[in-house]
């Protein structure tokens, strides 16, 4: 399955912030299956992105009874990710808009 992550040299670090982002994005916390179907990746490279995660000591995840899937939430320590990633995309967007007016005159 080709995916738009894979062709970078540090992929699973793109891969890794975009997820944290999503996960971020939700404050109850994010399905596992419904982080790689928003990732676009198979099942085992999410698990894979989140086990280093996990290992990271960013996120925790915890067994959904219901289902044969996890609740993903972000740490503490995690948490300190999301606003940096908002700011990201603020001065992006500012980046952006600058371009579009030197364009325009």
């Amino acid at each position: 399955m080709h995916n738009k992550y894979e062709t970078s040299a540090n992929s699973i670090s793109t891969l890794q912030e975009k997820a944290l982002q999503l996960i971020g994005r939700e404050g109850s916390g994010l399905l596992q299956s419904e982080l790689r179907r928003l990732l676009e990746i198979d099942s085992s490279k999410c698990s894979k992105v989140v086990s280093k995660l996990e290992s990271a000591g960013l996120v925790w995840r915890e067994r959904v009874s219901t289902n044969r899937t996890y609740l993903i939430r972000l740490n503490q320590s995690g948490g300190g990710v999301t606003p940096k990633l908002h700011i990201d995309r603020y001065l992006t967007e500012i980046y952006l808009l600058y371009l579009i007016r030197v364009s325009i005159c």
